[in-house]
């Protein structure tokens, strides 16, 4: 009697872990999925029982990488939940995160465990609800960066004594007197009235920028490899906010799925598409720099190229040559002139190739993990 009624224990539990295990939901978000170093992520956890029966349950997630500050736990350590459920019932878990460094993240997939209350037979299954964390290259101070000038209509619009045809704002109704040439045809004939081109008032610098891999790949600089990103990421921002276009270039192997070409373009996306390739670079050579430049297509009239690479060698000769040819002014930063040093003065530019730390107020001093 008493292994009968411990079978029927036995069955009832497995069949309530098995209904049960079916009926488990569970769904990680996160509040950002890009984010500076050291910046607050806030990674939730929901899970749902939509069976009748009560089940207990308990979540994992690995972080491959990511910090949670709530717990204080290392890298290595994975988030861990567990609750006992009602019927029909909910529960929700929130930690906060954070990235100490450049990269792109994982936290996922959730590792899930249930059953019955007494926890006689658990099942486990994998869900494959990954998030992807975008880590940008740490911003730092910078010295002052002169870029050449040398756009031929100056400042568009109203400020501008001559009108560039390329930026343009909208249209207005026809002022009597305004020179023909500035009437938008097609938006006259939809309205039934001439309408004259309204001019935006930006500026139209413009710069490209060039990040080479290789050489850091060839002497295994890593600490140089972050080093130049951060420059090229805040010489980014700075530039943004100055209303200048911008377009990035490298020949590095990306994590995932982005582009290793920005062409160059003043739109609102254009920063964080920079600086996602930059997030996603690994010091590891993808493609020959130069074909990354063609793929660029046409480069606009005005453009300045900065350019940065570990030191002097023939592919960055190959790539000056390359702007020298289409009378592109290009500034060379590298990481040491010990090994070379150019006293052939760049029009309009100075040096043609500078150190980094000349544009670096002060070395963080902090370990740069790849």
């Amino acid at each position: 009697m008493l292994l009968l009624l411990i079978l029927i224990v036995a069955g009832a539990a497995k069949l309530w872990t098995t209904i049960g295990h079916s009926g488990i939901q569970c769904r990680a978000t996160i509040n950002t999925n890009r984010v500076f170093p050291e910046g607050r992520l806030d990674l939730g956890l929901t899970v749902k029982n939509n069976v009748f029966l009560p089940l207990w349950c308990q979540m994992e997630i690995p972080l491959h990488g990511l910090l949670c500050r709530t717990s204080g736990g290392d890298a290595a350590t994975p988030l861990t939940a567990e609750a006992s459920l009602l019927r029909h019932s909910s529960g929700r878990f929130q930690w906060e995160l954070t990235a100490r460094h450049r990269g792109v993240f994982r936290a996922g997939p959730i590792h899930l465990t249930s059953g019955d209350l007494f926890g006689f037979f658990p099942k486990e299954r994998d869900i494959e609800d990954v998030l992807e964390i975008v880590v940008y290259p740490r911003l730092v101070p910078l010295k002052p960066v002169s870029i050449t000038r040398r756009d031929f209509f100056g400042i568009p619009g109203d400020e501008s004594p001559v009108r560039d045809p390329v930026y343009i704002l909208g249209t207005h109704d026809y002022q009597h007197g305004r020179p023909a040439r500035f009437i938008h045809w097609k938006a006259s004939a939809r309205r039934h009235v001439l309408q004259e081109k309204v001019f935006e008032p930006t500026e139209q610098e413009k710069v490209l920028f060039v990040v080479g891999v290789e050489g850091f790949a060839g002497s295994g600089a890593s600490y140089e490899f972050e080093r130049s990103l951060e420059a090229v990421a805040s010489l980014a921002v700075s530039l943004d906010r100055q209303g200048i276009a911008m377009g990035l270039v490298t020949d590095a192997v990306l994590t995932g799925k982005a582009a290793s070409v920005r062409a160059v373009k003043r739109d609102p996306g254009r920063l964080e598409a920079i600086l996602e390739t930059l997030a996603r670079s690994n010091m590891e050579k993808r493609q020959d720099l130069l074909e990354g430049l063609r793929q660029n297509g046409g480069l606009p009239f005005g453009v300045t190229c900065l350019y940065f690479s570990y030191g002097q060698d023939e592919t960055s000769q190959a790539v000056k040559e390359y702007f020298r040819r289409r009378r592109i002014p290009v500034i060379h930063y590298v990481c040491s002139l010990a090994a070379y040093r150019s006293a052939v003065p760049h029009a309009g530019s100075g040096r043609a190739v500078r150190s980094l730390d000349e544009i670096l107020v002060s070395d963080t001093g902090k370990e740069h993990e790849a």
